[in-house]
């Protein structure tokens, strides 16, 4: 497996600029560093790293680090218990998508069925108005492959009250399929 350097919060600020846009404001910051070009970016990059010598765990949302935990358990139904009846379940990665409770234990099944020691670690997050991301190091083995693999993946989570009514899973697949050892146009088994 080849070693990496995973930067707590990176992958939260590009989702939180990506995807919560106009859930979390922006705020003076933002717009003065965008005025800026590089300078600024490399300002921001620095003040992302000097972020991670805090503990990012402990500024995971609640739900976020429910949602991790249960893709965890060995039952289904914990995750499925997030949702709301009408959630939808989107992993970018595959292009594939989930409805409703049923669906997603269905997702994490199939999930738990093609990859062995399946984990997602919770490393950073935060909450928005109606909105958390959660950020994290997804890990697991998939069967057949020579190695386990661990890539980044971040989680934006859309809520209703206390449930999730959508999650949206954005992590590079390939990066998973060369941590793993398997060719980048492999597909699993009976596809």
């Amino acid at each position: 497996m080849r070693t990496r350097t995973f930067v707590p919060g990176l992958a939260v600020g590009v989702a939180a600029a990506a995807l919560m846009a106009g859930t979390v404001g922006a705020g003076p910051a933002a717009s003065s560093e965008a005025s800026h070009g590089p300078q600024a970016a490399q300002a921001g990059a620095r003040q992302v790293v000097g972020a991670a010598k805090h503990d990012e765990k402990d500024r995971v949302p609640s739900i976020g680090r429910r949602w991790a935990a249960a893709w965890t358990t060995g039952d289904t139904r914990d995750l499925a218990r997030l949702y709301t009846k009408d959630a939808v379940y989107t992993d970018r990665a595959v292009d594939l998508v989930f409805r409703g409770p049923e669906g997603i234990e269905e997702w994490e099944t199939g999930s738990h069925q093609l990859i062995e020691d399946l984990g997602f670690e919770a490393t950073g997050g935060f909450r928005g108005r109606d909105g958390v991301v959660v950020e994290g190091v997804f890990t697991g083995h998939i069967v057949g492959a020579p190695r386990p693999f661990a890539v980044p993946l971040v989680t934006v989570l859309r809520l209703r009250g206390d449930l999730i009514r959508s999650s949206n899973d954005y992590y590079n697949r390939t990066e998973i399929l060369s941590d793993s050892g398997l060719p980048a146009d492999w597909t699993p088994p009976g596809n």
